[in-house]
């Protein structure tokens, strides 16, 4: 690669984020492969087993989706029969099933394979560090 192109790619947050979310997602659906799922639809059954009848509102804020993008989720774990939707007015709270309660133990893994799979590469101490960064970083542009 030329000093100069180099250079774009050094300086350029847009594109070394989008770069290095690409390397972490392979990583991802690498290991969440055993669970059938893909690793947006692991997270989200973790925040509904943490925390049953979010609506799907609250959901797409915690995860930073398009209420479109949450439906679609949604939809495809209520197929899977790993949750439940709960109609109150204009509003939906989802709620796991007792089949998606079950698959903890199997996204727990996965996390697990993945976190030692990026620490592998990266190294534990700057893995965190990057994490901890990342999610400051997510943090003060959610608030501007």
């Amino acid at each position: 690669m030329s000093e100069s192109l180099e250079k774009y790619h050094r300086s350029c947050l847009y594109f070394a984020a989008n770069s290095f979310s690409r390397y972490i997602n392979a990583m991802a659906e690498e290991s969440f492969r055993k669970t059938g799922m893909s690793p947006s639809y692991g997270y989200l059954m973790l925040m509904l087993i943490e925390k049953p009848g979010l609506s799907q509102n609250e959901l797409s804020q915690q995860m930073n989706l398009k209420a479109s993008t949450m439906t679609r989720f949604i939809d495809k774990l209520l197929t899977m029969n790993y949750v439940r939707k709960e109609q109150q007015g204009r509003n939906s709270f989802i709620y796991p099933t007792s089949e998606g309660i079950a698959q903890k133990v199997l996204i727990d893994q996965a996390l697990s394979d993945l976190y030692k799979k990026y620490c592998d590469v990266l190294g534990e101490e700057f893995a965190v560090k990057l994490t901890e960064d990342i999610y400051q970083a997510n943090k003060d542009i959610e608030t501007k």
